[in-house]
């Protein structure tokens, strides 16, 4: 009995320090700094971004809004950050994990691949998307830097 107490007491711990370990909460609305990112590609006439994101757990709405000139485009999905894959907006496969406290997402289909790292930056109040594109015959690697919107 003092055997199977030994063994069993240690898996408890650790099954239970994994249900409550938590991830970062990124909800927030997040607007792009242009002169802190780092963007090798970029639409012409571009003027800025701002992410929009509602996390409940490992469950995300992202709605990204990029303003070109006068115009908004906006696109919007959810994903669940448990590893699996997924179809998103019915032409992509997509996947989002956790990787230590960063969130690794990635969006595919043929001849095309998006892939994001979702970060914290120096504080609470930055965020950080490492992105690595390719697709249409193009390739970019860009660094989006934002800042959290107060109201």
């Amino acid at each position: 009995m003092k055997i199977i107490a030994n063994l069993l007491l240690p898996a408890l711990f650790l099954i239970s320090a994994q249900a409550y370990a938590q991830h970062p909460d990124y909800s927030g609305t997040w607007v792009l700094n242009l002169q802190k990112s780092k963007l090798e590609s970029q639409q012409d006439g571009f003027t800025g971004s701002m992410f929009i994101i509602k996390q409940e757990g490992d469950r995300f709405k992202l709605t990204r809004y990029h303003y070109i000139g006068d115009k908004k485009k906006k696109l919007g999905f959810k994903m669940v950050a448990d590893g699996r894959t997924r179809t998103t907006k019915i032409l992509f496969k997509s996947k989002l994990e956790w990787k230590g406290d960063s969130l690794l997402a990635s969006i595919w289909r043929k001849n095309f691949s998006n892939i994001v790292s979702y970060r914290f930056g120096s504080s609470p109040d930055e965020f950080v998307a490492d992105e690595s594109f390719s697709g249409g015959g193009k390739q970019h690697h860009n660094i989006w830097i934002f800042d959290r919107q107060r109201k």
